[in-house]
Order: structure tokens, then sequence, then C-alpha cells
């Protein structure tokens, strides 16, 4: 999460939207205050942490100021940053090989589309139980 104001904000309001009296009745139960968030608060965000989860890899990996900035040895480049040298390698002194540059961008996103598909279930229960209220 790497305390991002967004994911911050957007799991606070997650919890305050969970009903008080689920965390009563933990207490009266004898649940410590780990407990309550363990067993009761933590299964209900379930959700929102996996939305968080795709937001933060999809920041995250389509990335290329950083490694721009950081990385010089090509052996390190992350898949953007390879993806940019690509772009130079094969767009400079004439003909532009759109082809070597398209495929390897298509490559380059099916991590991403297998995690939101993956992810998708949750993402939408997610904006689904959001606007309930009990």
């Amino acid at each position: 999460l790497f305390g991002s104001a967004f994911y911050i904000f957007m799991i606070r309001q997650f919890y305050l939207s969970l009903p008080r009296e689920l965390f009563e009745a933990a207490r009266v139960d004898g649940a410590s205050y780990f407990g309550i968030w363990r067993h009761v608060a933590l299964p209900l965000t379930r959700n929102a942490l996996i939305v968080v989860f795709i937001f933060e890899f999809k920041a995250s990996w389509t990335d290329l100021l950083k490694p721009l900035i950081y990385l010089y040895d090509s052996q390190l480049y992350t898949l953007p940053r390879g993806l940019k040298a690509l772009l130079d390698q094969f767009g400079q002194g004439g003909e532009m090989q759109w082809e070597i540059v398209l495929a390897a961008s298509v490559i380059v996103t099916i991590p991403m589309i297998i995690i939101f598909f993956l992810g998708q279930r949750y993402f939408m229960e997610g904006i689904a139980t959001s606007g309930l209220k009990g």
C-alpha cells in the first residue's frame, strides 16, 4: 500500500461504513481488539483490500518514471522501462517498427488483465455493497 493517501482514505471510509454493533457484539463475547480486527473487521474488508491491491498493482506495473530515474543497467529494467528502451531502439532513424512495439505492449499488459479478471468479482462486490446501509 505504501501509505498512499487515496488508499488510506478508501480503507478508512470502508471501516467507517461497517456497523458498530458487530464490534460491540464481539467485545461482549470477550474478543480482544486484535481479535475483533482479525475475526470481524478484516474479513469484512476483504473486497476493499482487493480493490486497493488491484489499483496498487496497476500503478506499480505501469510506473515508468521511477525506473527511468533509478535504473541504468538494462538487466534491471522493469517491463515499462524495457518497453521504453524497445521504443527507443526500434523507433530511431527512419521507419518506426510498430509491429514489434505493439506486440511487446500487448505482452506487457497481459499480467494486468489477468489480475483484473481474477479480482473482478471482489471489485464488483465492493462497489455493490459500498452503497448499502444496514
